[in-house]
């Protein structure tokens, strides 16, 4: 399975703009890619504005719908998602070619940031299955806490997080993505935006690991709609030698039991 990362540099709260971005490196790509993931709130930025949110009639499920079908490919991206109007989640969509989805919320909300007094902290993991590899979904902040994402039984094969990382704080995304692949024996893959918004700068620094904590991908840019040069990760995922390596160092049996108190 092959999986393509795209390190969007999003445009502030505009959401067309963001979905022709996204359009011009898709149509770029010499090579056909089975998962599609864009970074946390692709479509606005990291906003707290609530009158952006969206719920499942919005444009932008829309678009990740349509997207999804037109070019055959899972497509992964979170958006601030409303719930009767009143709630409002980081909600971070699957969404597969044949109009299928899974979504997750945000567990751990960036207090710095303000976000955990504008959204509602998620409480379930999402794990999907596609075409054979199960998907587990984190979005950003969820990156520094292990216990939430501790693959127990081998529930998933790649951990997929989405994020805004600041430039200021890179130093800390190899450490922490690389620890994750390792302790759960997954892939890993980070995949951040670029760019700058309103308070923060960030830089191209998606990173994919395998189940060793091995990097797993390469590296190319293309320009998207702006004319911005935007990092495109691909990794290969090889189910077969995942699944070999887990059975060769069984670390995964000696696991510790837990429940997470939500």
């Amino acid at each position: 399975m092959k999986i393509t990362a795209l390190s969007l540099n999003i445009e502030w709260e505009n959401k067309e703009a963001n979905f022709a971005k996204v359009e011009s490196l898709l149509s770029q790509l010499d090579e056909a890619s089975d998962v599609i993931i864009l970074p946390e709130m692709f479509s606005t930025g990291f906003t707290m504005n609530k009158q952006l949110a969206e719920d499942a009639a919005g444009i932008t499920l829309h678009w990740m719908l349509a997207t999804a079908a037109k070019y055959n490919v899972a497509l992964i991206g979170s958006f601030p998602y409303t719930q009767n109007g009143r709630e409002m989640f980081n909600r971070a969509y699957f969404v597969k070619p044949d109009g299928t989805w899974e979504h997750y919320d945000k567990r751990h909300l960036f207090r710095m940031g303000d976000e955990n007094n504008h959204y509602t902290r998620g409480d379930e993991m999402c794990i999907t299955d596609y075409k054979g590899v199960k998907f587990a979904l984190n979005i950003c902040y969820d990156i520094r806490f292990p216990v939430w994402s501790r693959n127990r039984g081998n529930r998933y094969d790649v951990l997929i997080n989405i994020a805004n990382f600041p430039q200021v704080r890179i130093g800390a995304i190899e450490p922490l993505v690389r620890a994750r692949a390792i302790e759960n024996i997954s892939y890993a893959v980070f995949v951040n935006r670029d760019g700058n918004d309103p308070l923060c700068v960030y830089s191209p620094s998606s990173q994919i690991y395998d189940f060793k904590g091995q990097p797993a991908s390469q590296e190319k840019f293309l320009n998207d709609s702006s004319g911005f040069p935007t990092q495109v990760l691909t990794c290969t995922i090889d189910k077969d030698a995942l699944e070999d390596f887990r059975y060769r160092f069984p670390a995964w049996m000696d696991a510790d039991t837990f429940n997470v108190i939500r």
